[in-house]
């Protein structure tokens, strides 16, 4: 009998519909999927089968405690904005359980603790992923809350950071570092970055052309300019994987960066160091077993994915 199916069999004897192999994915329309091998998705949910970036935007998943939980919304409009936390044990069947008058997104787990970005500068906060407190919200210097917006999010060195754009017209863009949700530190003079991740002990993040460092979240250090397009990071288990546009860099520290000979079928979104999951407008899936080669997944109802994650069976 295979590891696998073993696995999966005393998921079900003790109760949990989780295979050893069980991602999920959410996007436009609320869009929820669900994939056991990272080629096949089923769609498990969804508020629009044609989605856009209003409030059925679910841009945000993370999984802990043995259950995922998606975050999201928006719109343009102070009557067509909201923002949703929902929760899933097994990525099929899903609860609402807080919402917001504004979009919440993005959502980070620690091991212990759920953090997001919510409304009007402020972090929300949960132990369990279904009653949320409201943490800290950030001093803004003289900009209104609505023109903050949360892009990116990730945990390490005992700090949730996030990061975004802010002012009326997106001028400046920003940084918060926090221990626990419910404090937070604030900088407003970082360059555009697009990306966020974190692995061996740093921080890392990139932007058009630039790669910045931190161990803390708030002192920050500019350790290349590469003049290639840079909007995606990842931390492989081992060591850094950006891009965006004809080049591909790896980094062991985020520091010393050379070429990698990887080019991914779509943004990647997922890896394990070995395997690779990558989404392309709209909602087109591709997986690599090993970065070299990739399989299209079959096609789908048209709508763009914004998040990919793995659940973490023992």
């Amino acid at each position: 009998m295979n590891r696998p199916f073993l696995l999966t069999l005393l998921c079900a004897l003790c109760g949990q519909a989780i295979a050893a192999d069980t991602w999920v994915a959410v996007g436009y329309g609320g869009r929820r999927m669900l994939s056991n091998d990272g080629v096949k998705w089923e769609i498990t949910a969804e508020w629009a089968e044609k989605g856009g970036d209003d409030s059925n935007n679910l841009m945000g998943l993370a999984y802990g405690l043995g259950k995922f939980v998606a975050v999201g919304g928006g719109g343009f409009s102070k009557d067509k904005q909201g923002g949703h936390i929902l929760v899933s044990k097994d990525g099929r069947e899903w609860k609402e359980v807080h919402s917001e008058p504004f979009r919440v997104n993005p959502i980070v787990f620690s091991g212990k603790r759920f953090v997001v970005g919510g409304p009007e500068r402020t972090l929300l906060f949960s132990d369990d992923g279904e009653k949320w407190t409201k943490g800290s919200q950030v001093s803004a210097d003289g900009f209104p809350g609505w023109a903050m917006w949360f892009r990116n999010g990730t945990y390490g060195n005992g700090t949730f950071v996030f990061m975004g754009e802010g002012g009326a017209k997106k001028e400046f863009y920003w940084c918060i570092a926090s221990k626990d949700g419910s404090d937070a530190s604030f900088r407003r003079d970082l360059p555009q970055l697009r990306s966020l991740a974190f692995g061996n002990g740093v921080f890392v993040a990139v932007g058009d052309g630039v790669i910045v460092t931190s161990r803390d979240g708030k002192e920050w250090a500019k350790e290349e300019h590469t003049g290639d397009k840079l909007d995606w990071i990842l931390w492989t288990g081992k060591e850094f994987v950006c891009g965006g546009g004809k080049t591909t860099l790896a980094s062991t520290d985020g520091k010393s960066w050379q070429v990698r000979d990887f080019k991914p079928q779509g943004r990647p979104m997922w890896t394990d160091g070995t395997r690779f999951i990558t989404s392309s407008w709209p909602g087109k899936m591709a997986f690599s077993p090993g970065g070299k080669t990739w399989q299209q997944s079959p096609p789908l109802t048209p709508n763009g994915i914004n998040k990919v994650v793995k659940a973490e069976t023992k």
